[in-house]
């Protein structure tokens, strides 16, 4: 029986060494109860292991340190040191210009080493990621540089938020939420981002700025391909809203230059709907639309055309009275 186990571990050995060293690169641990290759085996303690990975990160050889923090989280994933393992598995991407893995491997050691010290310095490395990215920075992907996707950095700066939300650069990475999402036209989630600002930061130094960029999202929204009548009616309000808010912002004149828009945008819709009855022949209609771009809009470059139309389509309801 002995010799046939011992035939068996012979065979074995020989199928997985490694060709002209005669080297077995498998053993079985009577621990694990598993054959394990000695390459990719850890060290016999945690402490042992990051110690040794350590090495390899001091001497800025980043991609050898990743593959020796990666056995503290897989062999030794309760213990102290994974957590710290795994964040200099971040500090090895950053330093090799990954940042966006950078940001996962930081948030890694949030989400599965909760009680981490590291929360703090973690948080401002993942805001400065962010910013990097948001600015043009480019990141990797199988060696290969691009630059982020918009939903990409928009991950980045939502985490910032959520892991330190009383942070100083929580209001901050949210108002760059909002940006990005009006960046890709997601205007409803923009307003809601920008939202969040006004009413969970309403100190901080961009909440003026989210109500104006509120007003204005609502403004880009609603001159789209189908004109919403009621984000513009909001747009509007809320421009209001804002120069009686801030009365002396700089950005008083652009909300009057943005209502003036709006304005003319609502005229314009107006005039469509009253020339689209009118070549129906349908006067009544045609009339209750100029006169709306007179009553609501007296000031729009439509006025004088729409008074014009008006007035002509009175003559063609009363000459359609009087011919009854």
């Amino acid at each position: 029986m002995r010799i046939r186990l011992r035939l068996i571990y012979i065979i074995i050995c020989i199928l997985f060494a490694h060709i002209g060293t005669g080297y077995c690169y498998w053993v079985w641990t009577p621990e694990t109860r598993k054959w394990i290759n000695p390459k990719y085996a850890p060290k016999d303690t945690p402490k042992e292991q990051l110690l040794y990975a350590m090495d390899f990160f001091e001497a800025k050889d980043y991609k050898k340190a990743l593959s020796e923090f990666g056995k503290i989280i897989r062999h030794y994933r309760r213990s102290e040191a994974a957590s710290e393992a795994q964040y200099y598995m971040g500090l090895c991407y950053e330093n090799m210009d990954y940042p966006y893995q950078a940001f996962e491997a930081f948030q890694k050691v949030i989400d599965d080493y909760p009680f981490t010290q590291r929360t703090e310095d973690i948080v401002k490395r993942q805001f400065d990621i962010g910013n990097r990215l948001y600015e043009g920075e480019k990141t990797k992907f199988f060696g290969v540089k691009f630059k982020a996707l918009p939903e990409q950095i928009i991950d980045v700066y939502k985490k910032v938020v959520s892991n330190a939300p009383y942070s100083p650069n929580a209001p901050i990475a949210q108002f760059r939420v909002g940006e990005l999402y009006k960046k890709i036209g997601f205007y409803q989630e923009a307003r809601e981002a920008f939202q969040k600002i006004v009413d969970d930061y309403p100190d901080s130094g961009v909440a003026r700025d989210a109500k104006f960029q509120l007003a204005l999202t609502a403004s880009v929204a609603s001159s789209g391909s189908s004109y919403d009548q009621s984000l513009a009616e909001q747009a509007l309000e809320e421009f209001e809203e804002f120069k009686r808010a801030h009365p002396d912002s700089e950005l008083v004149k652009t909300a009057e230059k943005e209502k003036r828009e709006i304005i003319e945008k609502q005229a314009a819709h107006y005039m469509e709907n009253a020339r689209f009855y009118e070549r129906l022949g349908k006067y009544n209609s045609a009339a209750v639309y100029y006169n709306k771009i007179l009553d609501e809009f007296p000031n729009s470059s439509s006025a004088p055309k729409a008074l014009e139309r008006f007035e002509a389509a009175q003559k063609r309801i009363k000459g359609k009275t009087a011919g009854k």
